[in-house]
């Protein structure tokens, strides 16, 4: 990587990270927090259906991993397509985790849990 490249970089994280201290934080609201089905069904699990509804974002998570790297299901010829996808997959079922995790106890401290996942799985 050239020294303008390398410089353009580091100015452009510079500004980032400024703009991400000096930007003032978006509030969200309290209703966002109330859903619809907030009954304790399976187990015992608080909000049970939108805690379970997460369960799918696990399987395509797994089972992507699993055709990805058993016999080469999606013909990847480039080992960057190969870690791409992994890391897509790997964030595939993060969700679960993480949307669970949020919706079993909704609140503000545990929303980043909910959308973190989301968002490595947007930026791959």
């Amino acid at each position: 990587m050239g020294k303008a490249k390398l410089f353009a970089w580091g100015v452009a994280i510079v500004i980032f990270i400024v703009l991400m201290i000096v930007t003032p934080s978006i509030p969200q609201s309290e209703e966002y927090h109330n859903f619809a089905d907030q009954r304790k069904l399976f187990f015992g699990i608080p909000n049970t259906l939108n805690v379970v509804s997460n369960v799918p974002y696990l399987v395509v998570g797994v089972v992507g991993l699993i055709l990805c790297y058993h016999g080469n299901y999606f013909r990847l010829s480039l080992e960057g397509e190969l870690w791409g996808w992994s890391f897509f997959f790997v964030g595939v079922a993060a969700v679960a985790f993480g949307s669970s995790y949020y919706h079993a106890m909704p609140n503000d401290a545990r929303l980043v849990w909910d959308r973190l996942p989301v968002s490595s799985c947007i930026v791959n």
